[in-house]
């Protein structure tokens, strides 16, 4: 994630919303993203126009519009008042007639004053938070965006003063406005090719105003948020690199075991519950499992199409909704502290951060986030209780019921099978079984079929295993059978 956290620093707004044209009556709320990215290039070229910011600047161009938090422009009357402003100063000691304007008192510069309407409003809240929940910049273009913000003064007219800083988190932040094709609101965004306009009519002969630029269109985000999902929101994707074979989804619970393994001993210490996924009073000897959701640790495969080869691409920690700032914080600690997993013979492995860009599907949040009815089983489900007919009604029954227990509706089909529903995915007995505690039997599991009465949100994980890599479910279209 990326974002850029704006404090309006006297509580108040001044910018003129450019589609009133030469009256400038009307207050531009809220900020439009390409206003913020105007005043990054005008830092670049600031601080000596670098290398290193441009190419953030040239990155930044092309994420496409980012959510926005905000606050209210409060109503005022500020901006119906006429002020007269001094225009350039046109005193000359020689120079006679219309070049000649009387001195101002205390002063041998004369100045003309015209009438200019100047729109300010206060504002509920003196934050906005432009953010991209799927953005992974690179060290290096961080580094360079945290440099321009900091060079960043005003924001609209100068004397709206701003601090800009950039942020990596927002926690559960809920976005004011995001981009919608059917919203009912236009705001000015920066696109790919913005930079090279805002230098050419900087540079131009005479310079001229650049121009409008592109818009997007934003609405509420409540249609969106009333969507149901599970306990897991956002997620964190990395690729898998190296190795002296692809890796294949069959071996994904070793994988992911030796992953939470790495996790919990480069965690804080002592390693949080949101981790560990065991209670508190646990112990080695005793082992409780934690009643709260706590990190997911996710295979993510090709698979969903003609040619899948399904084969493990990356691995993805979701994050529940319901974590604490403090336990958010340790989570992304602990996964930026581990870089590789030693595989025994299956060899070294790096996980590399995917980033916004991402070209593979199944490295992308929102192949596994979007919306639909019907769901399929990529990792098979494990049953949490033992169905006496593993493809009966028993069984439908105890995936309903494992649904409510990861947050989900009910839903209204279940199928249960020994093959998969998502092109590619191999039949669930060439999985091997989830490890179990001692003295307990061997877990059951199978491939699931879900279908909902509404769309669902994901990523979508249900069962007995779906911290550990199993029961991870991906979007079939109603077509599917």
């Amino acid at each position: 994630m990326l974002g850029f956290r704006i404090t309006y620093l006297r509580g108040s707004v001044t910018a003129a919303d450019i589609r009133a044209g030469n009256e400038k009556d009307r207050v531009e709320w809220p900020p439009h993203p390409d206003r913020l990215f105007s005043a990054l290039v005008q830092a670049w070229g600031d601080l000596g126009m670098a290398g290193e910011e441009r190419s953030a600047l040239l990155w930044l161009e092309g994420l496409g519009p980012p959510w926005i938090w905000c606050g209210e422009a409060l109503p005022t009357n500020s901006h119906r008042f006429r002020r007269f402003v001094p225009v350039n100063d046109r005193w000359s000691p020689i120079s006679e007639g219309d070049r000649c304007e009387p001195p101002m008192q205390g002063s041998l510069l004369g100045r003309r004053r015209q009438p200019r309407r100047i729109p300010s409003a206060s504002l509920s809240e003196d934050e906005v938070i432009f953010w991209w929940p799927e953005a992974m910049p690179s060290p290096e273009i961080r580094a360079g965006l945290v440099r321009l913000s900091m060079a960043v003064a005003s924001l609209g007219h100068s004397s709206s003063l701003v601090a800009v800083e950039v942020v990596g988190e927002v926690g559960t932040l809920v976005p004011t406005w995001v981009p919608r094709p059917d919203g009912d609101r236009t705001l000015r965004v920066p696109t790919r090719g913005r930079l090279a306009e805002l230098c050419e009519a900087y540079d131009g002969n005479p310079r001229r105003r650049p121009p409008t630029g592109a818009w997007a269109t934003y609405g509420k985000p409540s249609l969106e948020r009333e969507l149901p999902r599970g306990h897991h929101r956002d997620m964190v994707i990395f690729r898998l690199l190296g190795g002296p074979a692809p890796l294949p989804l069959e071996a994904a619970g070793s994988v992911v075991a030796v992953w939470r393994k790495a996790l919990i001993e480069q965690a804080d210490q002592p390693v949080s519950e949101a981790i560990s996924g065991h209670a508190p009073d646990s112990t080695a000897e005793n082992p409780k499992p934690s009643r709260s959701a706590h990190l997911a640790l996710l295979p993510l495969a090709d698979v969903g199409h003609r040619h899948a080869r399904a084969h493990l691409l990356g691995l993805a920690a979701a994050l529940p909704d319901s974590l604490s700032d403090n336990e958010r914080r340790a989570c992304l600690r602990a996964l930026g502290r581990v870089g590789s997993l030693t595989l025994g013979s299956l060899g070294e492995w790096r996980l590399e951060r995917s980033n916004s860009e991402e070209r593979r599907a199944a490295l992308r949040p929102s192949t596994w986030s979007q919306p639909a009815r019907a769901w399929a089983s990529v990792t098979p489900f494990v049953f949490g209780r033992y169905p006496r007919e593993l493809w009966g009604s028993e069984a439908a029954n105890l995936v309903a019921e494992a649904c409510a227990i990861a947050g989900l509706p009910r839903p209204s089909s279940v199928a249960t099978a020994p093959v998969g529903w998502v092109l590619g995915v191999p039949p669930s007995d060439r999985f091997p079984p989830m490890p179990h505690r001692p003295g307990k039997p061997r877990r059951l599991h199978a491939h699931v079929r879900l279908v909902f009465p509404e769309p669902v949100a994901g990523p979508l994980l249900v069962g007995a295993g779906r911290h550990q890599g199993y029961g991870l479910f991906r979007q079939l279209t109603e077509e599917e059978p």
